[in-house]
Parts: C-alpha cells; structure tokens; sequence
C-alpha cells in the first residue's frame, strides 16, 4: 500500500499487516549516528521498496519460531558514505536489512533463505557475516 497524503512512516508502515513487525524495529535507526554523520526517515517515495524484504523476514521469524533483531535497515547517501558502504547499496534504496535471529547462527540462517531464494520465494541479495546476515530484494540473485 502506497502512504496516504501526509502519512507518518509509522502509521504506513503498521497498515501494511505484518504479523510480527512494527515500525520501531526500523524507525530506532533513522536517528542513529556513526562518524558525526546523521541517517535520517527514507523519502516517502522509497517507503513501498522495503515492503518485499519484511514479508521474507515477517517469514523468517514465522519459521524460526525466535525473536530477530533488526541491526540495519535504511541509509541516507550522507550517513552510507560516512560508515564506508559503496553509493550503489541496498540500504540506501531502502530495499535492504542486516539483522541477527536469536540464538540461530548465520550460516543457517542463510542457508534457509539461499533454498527459499532457489524455491522461488524471493529474487534478491543474500550476505553471510560472521555476526549477522544481510538480506536485500533488488532485481537480480546475489550471493556473499
């Protein structure tokens, strides 16, 4: 669902049904500050690209039946810049979203969205780190 004139992005955000989302799990980090260098709420108009990434994860909490935080979700050019991610990145299309799953490793868990991914769930971005995983929905299959 598109915002309504004048619509918060928590108000948007919580319409759009997800089971076990709300808007402070991504809204916390529109403030946050790394470098001297401010992220800020994405432009309206990208609102609707985060959608397809938090029905995976909406997916993925279902699944694992365990908490997930969310450690990274929408970066302004400015703040991307400024923690040293490249201009080209997920973030910064707000189509993308670091976080961790309580008590299950990375591997696993990506291992999880590599099959959905190969299943047909999603077309997107897949990244392994040693402490979280990466996940993104841009137009293509990526994998690291």
């Amino acid at each position: 669902m598109k915002p309504r004139p004048n619509e918060s992005f928590t108000s948007w955000f919580d319409r759009q049904g997800f089971k076990h989302f709300k808007s402070d799990e991504l809204t916390w980090y529109f403030s946050k500050v790394r470098n001297g260098v401010k992220n800020s709420t994405p432009p309206r108009e990208l609102w609707i690209n985060i959608v397809p990434t938090i029905k995976i994860l909406d997916d993925l909490r279902e699944h694992f039946g365990k908490s997930l935080e969310i450690s990274s979700t929408y970066r302004a050019l400015p703040y991307n810049r400024a923690i040293g991610s490249p201009d080209g990145s997920m973030h910064v299309k707000f189509k993308a979203v670091d976080f961790i799953v309580s008590g299950i490793s990375p591997a696993t868990v990506s291992a999880v969205l590599r099959k959905w991914r190969n299943e047909g769930k999603f077309v997107g971005g897949i990244g392994k780190y040693p402490t979280f995983v990466h996940l993104d929905t841009r137009d293509y299959n990526a994998t690291w």
